[in-house]
């Protein structure tokens, strides 16, 4: 008797943090991080934490977040922060995202607060060449 080949495990809220890294990435997001908190949690599964370089990119990366999951039917159960820019919150249940202004990030700390908790640095994209400080 062979035993029968099982299809992998579905992890949809890991499928959508992927969704949101990637929309972040999109706009330039810089230093994501993933924390993996779904063996330890009973609040949710995972956060995405990421920065923006203005408060007008904080809200930006937001806006594209959003339209990448709404594309696909979902939408979150809570938003936090959108209209000051410094820091917001997406909430998606399973899933959530923290979008900081560099500073902001700096004095809340959460990175230290999630320490125990498995966490993937996401490769933040090259600047642009316009984005680059030409050199002396």
């Amino acid at each position: 008797m062979t035993k029968a080949k099982t299809k992998p495990k579905s992890h949809p809220e890991r499928e959508r943090a992927e969704q949101i890294v990637a929309a972040a990435l999109g706009t330039k997001a810089a230093d994501i991080l993933v924390y993996d908190m779904e063996q330890r949690s009973a609040i949710t599964d995972y956060v995405v934490i990421c920065s923006g370089r203005s408060q007008a990119h904080v809200r930006g990366i937001a806006e594209k977040i959003d339209a990448a999951l709404s594309a696909q039917g979902v939408r979150y159960s809570s938003i936090e922060g959108f209209q000051e820019g410094s820091w917001v919150l997406l909430d998606y249940d399973l899933v959530i995202v923290h979008i900081f202004h560099p500073e902001t990030r700096g004095f809340y700390d959460l990175e230290s607060l999630l320490a125990s908790y498995p966490c993937e640095r996401v490769a933040s994209p090259a600047p642009d060449a316009d984005d680059s400080t030409p050199a002396a």
